[in-house]
């Protein structure tokens, strides 16, 4: 009876893993590519809403936070992961508080996803794909927290692969997941350590979130800007002085970017850490991948109330987060009018606004070439005696 039960569930278990696992049809589906493409998808619509959400926080000083003191009024204090909780850009959850504001990531989302329905990807160059699928990629994310903040620790949700693993995407007539994407990437670029940093994964200790889009002229650019950052910080890397430098659990989870892992990751990481840093691990006999943080990175949630018979200021924490530009000017934080940004993001269509009018003019006759060498276009009399006639 025993064995009939093991059996049974493993089966089941191989079942659902074939089932969420991308087949080579669709893969092949999604690797075509033309180099020699000019053509440029245009992210306008993705570039305001992230410009509005995102605090951009810069390079990582590597301080501590510290420990939070309860309200007056309540015993309650916020946990602190005193090593993270002060790294990483920060979406701004907070200000998504009503169903139409949630509804302009939707709209972005929607977008992207029908894209490839009206514009075939294989009329584009590799990197023009690569930055679609990581435009895709964390737009999607962002919608699906959008859908379930306040949720503020994450680590369910990753580790067992809910969040990733939900096929909750429609592209070129395929049911994809936030895995899938990720599948697509590497079936199409190989196990390029440079490509994790491309995957946001909502929680802190993750890869950021960029306050601009990916395109196909700077996606490697921005994935090697990225890499700098997150190497060089608390969440990515921290040595105490120890012969055990510590890493982010992240690399763990992605250990089949590095074939021989520690000797690989080691590499990698020389490759960007600044020159104190470099020493240190050079100096260890141990990496240890055991740095997380599972919190959502939203703005507020560091400092989250607990409530008491006085209201305390978060003006701290923000001054905190808030980013000095190159003139020393801070950052703007506030979401800009959510009216305007709708009006401009739902008219945004998966050709007018992604491409300019010549590219359109031109994709729709390669197109209709297409069809018609597929022999599923019918040439009418006076489209025929026209031709005759020249």
């Amino acid at each position: 009876m025993n064995f009939t039960k093991t059996l049974l569930l493993t089966i089941m278990f191989l079942v659902s893993v074939n089932a969420l696992a991308l087949d080579k049809k669709t893969l092949e589906k999604f690797s075509q590519y033309d180099n020699n493409s000019e053509f440029v998808i245009i992210y306008d619509d993705v570039e305001a809403i992230l410009k509005a959400s995102v605090l951009y926080m810069g390079n990582s000083t590597r301080q501590k936070a510290k420990k939070s003191k309860a309200s007056i009024g309540t015993r309650f204090r916020n946990k602190v992961k005193a090593l993270t909780d002060l790294e990483g850009n920060r979406f701004h959850y907070e200000a998504f508080d009503t169903p139409e504001k949630i509804q302009l990531m939707t709209n972005v989302r929607k977008s992207l996803e029908s894209l490839p329905s009206n514009s075939p990807l294989h009329f584009f160059s590799k990197d023009e794909q690569l930055a679609y699928w990581l435009n895709l990629y964390n737009v999607s994310l962002l919608e699906q927290l959008l859908l379930i903040y306040p949720r503020r620790n994450l680590e369910s949700l990753t580790e067992k692969g809910q969040l990733f693993d939900q096929k909750n995407l429609l592209v070129d007539n395929e049911k994809l997941s936030l895995n899938d994407i990720k599948s697509i990437v590497i079936h199409n670029f190989g196990y390029d350590p440079l490509l994790i940093y491309g995957f946001h994964q909502g929680y802190i200790a993750s890869p950021d979130i960029r306050r601009e889009p990916y395109t196909g002229k700077r996606v490697w650019k921005i994935l090697e800007r990225n890499a700098n950052l997150f190497i060089n910080s608390n969440r990515g890397t921290f040595s105490d002085g120890s012969k055990t430098f510590r890493v982010s659990k992240l690399y763990e989870q992605n250990k089949a970017f590095f074939k021989d892992f520690d000797e690989d990751l080691r590499d990698h990481l020389k490759k960007y850490l600044n020159r104190s840093y470099k020493s240190k691990l050079l100096a260890t006999d141990e990496i240890k991948t055991n740095t997380t943080n599972w919190k959502i990175a939203d703005l507020y949630g560091t400092e989250r109330k607990y409530g008491g018979s006085v209201s305390t200021s978060s003006a701290a924490l923000i001054d905190a987060f808030v980013a000095k530009g190159p003139d020393g000017i801070k950052e703007n934080v506030s979401f800009t009018n959510s009216g305007y940004m709708n009006s401009n993001i739902t008219n945004f269509s998966p050709l007018k606004g992604r491409f300019s009018e010549a590219q359109i003019q031109k994709m729709k006759t390669m197109m209709k070439l297409q069809e018609i060498r597929k022999g599923t276009v019918t040439i009418t009399d006076e489209e025929e005696n026209e031709s005759q006639e020249k």
